[in-house]
């Protein structure tokens, strides 16, 4: 290894070697996200986007209308994918290339920050914690506002993160932030935090564009789409103190259907797979803090002012995030395990923390409140990791012979872990394998932990909290295959691009131009994309979610839900109706009937999963 190194340090690469390196890092990205956006089943958001989008695009609705489609997230966030489609042609395969695009932008916007503060050795390695991370990837590859806002930080942080900017590149900085709160209201601290940022960096005269022109763009949308716009801020705010949000709220008669009850421990499951997934960006934004020195040690006054915009900004948003997701119940629904995709969107952030912190920042090996700081939570981190992981312990350790032992002495032959555990404390077998998987983590992170510092003792060639964190960070980077385990998985074996495609032509062949159709085809309003000639109930593009038990029927229809009393209507009106064929069972008595007539079914199905066929009914006149 020392070789290795020698050899490494001491040769003199051509100058294009990091460049070429990078490019093929980026075409490893692109082949994974095209193979991704190919065979991911589409799910509801992904439908809602398209489907909402390219309806705000055409006319037919406009954001936040009511009785129209439910616009719970900023405009932005719908009016780019239907502004796409608009352009190329409504569908998956046009939201889906878009997405490839943006992330595509995405990685070349750090590369180019990164290169600024770090050296183009540092920006090749940042293109390749990009291109050997396929979770993040498959976010990327579908139609959401992850990758749009994640393109938007990256690109905001090419125009405005540098010792010097012109005026016109921190004009764009200002309109991206602007522009990422507006896609999504959960941004809502970039704008503010950059404008801070330019001032202390940039002069107060760019502060003032900055602000002017953030501010702009920020009033100019919320004044076009006022006062229903209010819809989106409403459940962010306490209510005791803006009961004139009150008429933008449900009411509080009308339950909802969807209101799981998510538990401590898979609450703690959803947070660790995040920051599995989201290893480099996480862990390596933990560890700048932990090497963090005093102002004066920084080697630039302008790197220690990005750090700390950077800083501030990642730790907030991770902050309000994790609440929202794992810690809360913000929304009428609960979305514990959208913690991971939440982390998409400021990925960019903590990867440029990480680069510029490490670069320079010059901590004080004295200290050794730092180091137990950093051992400590990089010990939590890989016992959590390893917790996330446990569906990896399997029959191999659970059938490990280990000796008998009662009252505390050790008897006569061997019983099987599992057993053990079992008899000894009560432990059903989903718990052994976390605390087994729990303790593996913990052991490999102390075992790594140990191992340096007796290197570090023997040498102390470097500082030891910079050893620590550089070797847990490549250690990730060693292990992504490892902790990228599960969801990075292929959804199906088939092109869904075009299984939806036809799907939706078949669609679009059979059901008259006009009717109005009832949905009951699945979670995902992916194939109605392809027919645009038709009309549908706009709350159900979020099926249950949307959905109350109670509360008055016109109340909720204004606010883009239903209930009960709005389904019978729309089940009386509808002339088609769409049912995915596991959820026929319910519908078999009443569509069976001589009123109905069922039209030809497609061969296409819109996913691999088990009975995900569309049925297709019209009534009789």
């Amino acid at each position: 290894m020392k070789a290795i190194l020698r050899f490494l340090k001491g040769r003199e690469w051509p100058s294009w070697t990091p460049g070429l390196l990078a490019a093929l890092g980026v075409f490893l990205y692109l082949i994974q996200a095209v193979i991704y956006a190919h065979t991911t089943i589409p799910g509801l958001d992904e439908g809602s986007y398209l489907l909402k989008g390219i309806l705000f695009l055409r006319g037919i609705y406009e954001p936040f209308q009511p009785y129209g489609p439910l616009t719970n997230k900023a405009p932005f966030a719908f009016l780019i994918p239907g502004f796409v489609e608009y352009l190329f042609g409504a569908g998956l395969r046009t939201g889906r290339y878009f997405a490839i695009f943006m992330g595509l932008m995405t990685v070349w916007g750090i590369w180019i920050t990164s290169r600024r503060w770090g050296g183009k050795w540092i920006a090749l390695a940042v293109t390749w914690v990009f291109a050997l991370s396929p979770m993040i990837i498959k976010i990327h590859a579908i139609t959401a506002s992850e990758v749009i806002i994640a393109c938007m930080l990256s690109w905001m942080c090419v125009f405005v993160l540098a010792e010097q900017r012109f005026l016109w590149q921190i004009i764009l900085g200002a309109a991206l932030a602007a522009c990422a709160v507006l896609t999504r209201q959960n941004m809502a601290p970039i704008l503010p935090l950059l404008v801070l940022y330019v001032f202390w960096q940039h002069g107060r005269q760019k502060g003032i564009w900055a602000f002017i022109a953030g501010s702009a763009i920020f009033v100019a949308v919320h004044a076009y789409y006022w006062p229903n716009i209010l819809t989106i801020w409403a459940p962010w705010l306490p209510e005791s103190i803006t009961p004139f949000l009150n008429p933008f709220r449900l009411p509080k008669d009308a339950l909802p259907v969807w209101d799981p009850s998510i538990d401590f421990w898979n609450r703690l499951l959803a947070f660790f797979q995040g920051v599995r997934y989201h290893f480099i960006p996480v862990v390596g934004s933990i560890a700048s803090l932990c090497i963090w020195s005093r102002p004066s040690r920084w080697r630039s006054a302008s790197a220690f002012r990005a750090a700390v915009f950077l800083a501030l900004l990642y730790f907030l948003l991770f902050a309000l995030h994790a609440w929202a997701a794992v810690a809360s119940q913000y929304e009428s629904y609960s979305c514990v395990f959208c913690f991971n995709p939440y982390l998409t969107f400021f990925d960019p952030l903590g990867v440029l923390l990480t680069v510029i912190v490490f670069s320079y920042s010059n901590e004080q090996e004295n200290s050794l409140f730092k180091r137990f700081v950093l051992i400590f939570i990089l010990l939590i981190v890989a016992a959590g990791i390893g917790y996330s992981l446990f569906e990896l312990v399997g029959p191999q350790i659970l059938n490990l012979n280990v000796p008998r032992m009662r009252d505390g002495q050790i008897l006569s032959g061997t019983t099987l872990l599992v057993d053990f555990l079992k008899n000894k404390f009560m432990l059903t077998v989903p718990s052994i394998k976390r605390i087994i998987s729990t303790i593996c983590g913990l052991m490999v992170a102390m075992s790594l932990t140990l191992m340096l510092l007796t290197v570090w003792k023997r040498g102390k060639s470097t500082g030891f909290l910079r050893l620590l964190a550089n070797s847990f960070l490549i250690t990730g980077l060693l292990f992504f295959p490892l902790l990228n385990y599960g969801q990075s998985a292929l959804d199906c074996k088939q092109d869904l691009i075009l299984a939806n495609e036809r799907l939706g032509e078949h669609l679009n062949r059979v059901i008259p131009r006009n009717s109005l159709v009832y949905w009951e085809g699945g979670l995902s309003f992916v194939p109605l994309v392809y027919v645009p000639n038709i009309r549908i109930f706009p709350p159900q593009i979020n099926d249950g979610y949307t959905f109350r038990n109670g509360g008055d029927p016109d109340l909720l229809y204004r606010l883009s839900h239903w209930n009960g009393a709005l389904n019978n209507q729309w089940i009386n009106s509808a002339d088609v109706f769409i049912v995915e064929e596991r959820r026929y069972d319910q519908w078999d008595a009443f569509l069976s009937s001589k009123h109905f007539e069922e039209y030809p079914s497609s061969s296409y199905v819109p996913s691999c999963q088990e009975r995900s066929g569309l049925r297709i009914f019209h009534k009789l006149p």
